[in-house]
């Protein structure tokens, strides 16, 4: 290897200087240019039994895979540490961060709070404050940020209306948004978004159209104590720890990428959405929904907790919601 001549480096300081500079110029440019690659996930939970909604938004996000898959990645789920697991292994083979995330679940009336499900594990106010549960989260959060958009994909997930007492229930408030707030500082002040009705998986769920909206057709959703819901058919509201904020949004939809998206109109504002609604709630009756629902899910296999909450939380301090 040659010798560098003696007084080399002294004779050639301004133009080291220079070439230096120009260097650390096009790494910051780089990085400025480049930020890490967003990667959008969907995440469906694994069932043990035949279950027509599950079966019909994994049948297709799997179709949709097919044809792009280079732009998401679809996973179905056993549990939430099975989900955390496989979604840090994909950001780190990746190097990239979340630029969406779908959670599609079921919400349960009957659990009497708004919830996600994520494999055999159900989170809600309560339960995502486990330590096992909160963990969990919080290593998908290392990959999130302030433009990461989380929807929580299950009914009344964002629900914050109270529902009644009922037999031996006493009444319950949903508490969506103490859900949603817990859920965006695990995830590092993503944006969080939730409904106080229902998703559906209706044919066409990635085509950003209005199939992840409406109401269900099964007769014991007929009861009035489901009126706040079909008053706020297709309504979303988002949140981020970032500023605090509860803020109402248009209905919301994916496209074929799995991009979260925000429709141009509510879906109350399509044709005939708000002349049916309006026809339903005009005949909902008492009685339709039966008190043995509450029964069913008083104490789920494999939840030890007691979901009858005889003592209200402390009420959350949210900002005042803003509409865009």
């Amino acid at each position: 290897m040659p010798s560098v001549p003696p007084g080399f480096f002294q004779r050639n300081q301004f133009f080291l200087a220079l070439l230096y500079f120009l260097q650390c110029h096009h790494a910051i440019s780089q990085s400025i240019n480049n930020p890490k690659k967003r990667i959008n996930i969907i995440v469906s939970s694994k069932s043990d039994v035949f279950d027509g909604a599950n079966f019909s938004f994994q049948m297709q996000s799997r179709l949709n895979h097919i044809f792009n898959g280079r732009h998401y990645y679809f996973l179905v789920v056993k549990s939430l540490d099975d989900a955390s697991k496989r979604i840090c292994r994909i950001l780190e083979k990746e190097n990239g961060l979340i630029g969406n995330m779908w959670f599609d679940s079921h919400g349960h009336m009957g659990r009497r709070v708004s919830l996600v499900e994520i494999g055999r594990n159900e989170i809600n106010y309560l339960t995502i404050k486990e330590p096992e549960n909160a963990e969990a989260i919080a290593a998908i959060g290392r990959y999130c940020d302030y433009n990461t958009v989380v929807a929580l994909g299950s009914c009344y997930s964002g629900a914050t209306f109270t529902i009644p007492a009922m037999d031996k229930f006493p009444e319950q408030r949903m508490n969506g948004d103490s859900l949603m707030i817990s859920m965006s500082r695990l995830l590092n002040c993503a944006i969080i978004l939730g409904t106080e009705s229902w998703v559906m998986a209706k044919p066409g769920i990635y085509n950003q159209g209005d199939a992840l909206a409406g109401g269900p057709l099964n007769k014991r959703f007929k009861d009035v104590i489901f009126l706040p819901s079909w008053k706020k058919l297709g309504e979303w509201v988002s949140y981020s720890s970032k500023d605090g904020v509860f803020r109402r949004i248009r209905t919301v939809s994916m496209d074929k990428q799995a991009n979260i998206c925000i429709n141009f109109q509510n879906y109350l504002a399509g044709e005939g959405a708000e002349k049916k609604q309006m026809r339903i709630i005009a005949k909902l009756k008492t009685g339709k929904f039966n008190p043995s629902y509450f029964y069913r899910f008083e104490y789920p296999p494999g939840h030890t907790q007691n979901p009858i909450v005889k003592k209200q939380p402390e009420k959350t301090s949210t900002s005042t919601l803003e509409t865009e």
